[in-house]
């Protein structure tokens, strides 16, 4: 009978380390998707259109200042810890230590700017207790991202999906409760304090079995990592990083700030739908970062690989998602299908172009090419940005979308022949 599971197991999860973190990943995509659609459904029947979107421009701030006070170790982490050995306890160790200091001065450089959040003012008007709990809540919500990054770069994918999984579960859990407790501000206190006790959990799995195993594992692939090499892929990797993120997140504060809350919560929901592929291609790609810099003479091999099956499941799902696009947004409430289906659309289509960007930056990060993904991310940001901020007040929501699948399918475009070379030539000694 114990042959017999152990034929199955080995039937079923991939042997290959990349593809099997891959998968990992995969999986946590569609775990944290469901459960996102479902907690963004809840909280559109729950709450009203004008707290959905009040609430999204929060947690988007949150986010994007979680991003900065990151310092980009997500990613160093991911490069780095793969081949870490006995160091790996202490990389990760110093990592949360320098995003603990970042979320303290983030945070209360931010404080001013974030007043003008109606419910941030609420939690200001506590006074000093008020600005340690936003200052707390900050660094709660850096570490709980950092965490998976260093489960990743611990070749320990698996766990990712179980804890963002509980994660969803109890956020949504306490949605449903602060929804009379709470009318106006159960979405964001829903998802920070389910962020809590998962927090602690997962971490002492990390340090106590996880990185500890990993240390074992990898003590014969330890790679001489100075200080510099860190310093530099931390510095302009970051700035790639924070040009991503403010992609991402700053467009719900703009969407409130130029057309109000109302239109936010129609272009979030829209958004953050087909934002979930597009997390996904990012999560999968890890993949390769991790597994390239423990194979180096196999990243090309890797790389093309892993665009045949990011393909494979992408272009059905994009073309799936723009077919139901109203089915799946009638979920939220029939005003959600008036406004958000064109949005919805043409965003998720933008998927396509962003599989060649995405593994390109993942190839030039294993590399430690930094500035080439600094350059394309900086016309990516300032295109997106910029042409949003002029378009959104006479055209709508809708301008966002057409404008980011224009930027992004223009940039694969440019990259196409670039990639292609890069990939077919194998992995060549790095240039300074």
């Amino acid at each position: 009978m114990t042959g017999t599971l152990a034929t199955v197991r080995m039937r079923l999860v991939p042997q290959d380390p990349m593809q099997r973190s891959a998968v990992a990943l995969a999986v946590n995509t569609g775990v944290t998707s469901v459960l996102g659609f479902l907690y963004w459904i809840v909280a559109a029947r729950f709450y009203s259109p004008a707290v959905v979107g009040a609430s999204a421009a929060l947690i988007s701030a949150m986010v994007l200042m979680a991003n900065l006070a990151e310092l980009n170790l997500y990613n160093t982490l991911i490069r780095f810890l793969p081949t870490a050995g006995a160091r790996s306890r202490l990389y990760a160790l110093r990592a949360y230590l320098a995003v603990a200091g970042a979320s303290v001065v983030v945070a209360l450089i931010s404080l001013p700017f974030l007043s003008n959040i109606e419910l941030v003012r609420e939690v200001l008007g506590y006074g000093p207790a008020g600005v340690a709990l936003m200052v707390g809540a900050l660094l709660v919500w850096t570490v709980f991202a950092l965490q998976d990054s260093v489960a990743i770069g611990a070749r320990a994918s698996a766990w990712v999906p179980v804890e963002n999984g509980v994660f969803g579960v109890a956020k949504l859990a306490l949605l449903v409760v602060f929804a009379v407790a709470l009318p106006g501000s159960g979405v964001f206190w829903s998802w920070l304090l389910a962020m809590v006790p998962v927090l602690v959990l997962m971490n002492l799995l990390l340090f106590g079995r996880l990185l500890p195993r990993h240390a074992r594992e990898s003590a014969g692939a330890s790679e001489p990592v100075s200080r510099s090499d860190v310093a530099g892929f931390m510095t302009l990797d970051n700035v790639a990083l924070i040009g991503a993120t403010a992609a991402n997140y700053l467009l719900p504060i703009m969407v409130v700030v130029l057309v109000g809350n109302e239109a936010n919560g129609y272009f979030f929901v829209a958004w953050g739908v087909a934002a979930v592929l597009d997390v996904a291609l990012v999560n999968v790609a890890s993949s390769l970062t991790v597994e390239g810099a423990r194979q180096k003479d196999r990243l090309a091999e890797l790389a093309v690989s892993l665009v045949r099956r990011i393909s494979l499941i992408a272009v059905p799902l994009v073309l799936l998602v723009c077919a139901a696009a109203p089915l799946i947004l009638s979920l939220y409430g029939e005003a959600y299908v008036v406004h958000s289906t064109t949005m919805l659309r043409v965003v998720v289509l933008a998927v396509l172009p962003r599989i060649v960007i995405v593994v390109w930056m993942s190839l030039n990060r294993v590399r430690q090419r930094l500035g080439r993904i600094l350059a394309v991310q900086s016309v990516l940001t300032c295109a997106v940005l910029g042409l949003s901020w002029v378009f959104l007040p006479t055209y709508g929501i809708v301008a966002i979308g057409v404008i980011h699948l224009g930027v992004q399918a223009v940039v694969a475009i440019v990259l196409v022949p670039t990639f292609r070379s890069r990939s077919s030539a194998g992995e060549a000694a790095r240039p300074a």
